[in-house]
């Protein structure tokens, strides 16, 4: 399997083959805690996303920074933190 193709299964995986690119990973101003009050999501599912993220940073470089930050909330994530990660894909 290629890289390509895994980043298509990455997108199909998560219901995401028809988003939006943007050309920024974060919005600006934003800023993220392990304290954040909103509705956690499913760890394991936060943590598969961050997992294929990792094996893409090898061939795109440009996310390393910020797959790396939002990785700190893979015990406890809250959907803010779920929507960060899926603005990086």
């Amino acid at each position: 399997m290629n890289q390509g193709k895994f980043a298509r299964e990455v997108l199909k995986k998560f219901k995401m083959e028809d988003c939006a690119k943007v050309n920024t990973l974060f919005k600006c101003g934003v800023k993220k805690s392990k304290n954040d009050e909103v509705e956690r999501i499913n760890s394991t599912t936060f943590k598969r996303l961050v997992g294929g993220l990792r094996y893409l940073t090898c061939i795109h470089s440009n996310i390393l920074f910020g797959e790396g930050l939002v990785s700190r909330f893979m015990e406890t994530p809250f959907k803010t933190h779920f929507k960060v990660l899926k603005r990086i894909i």
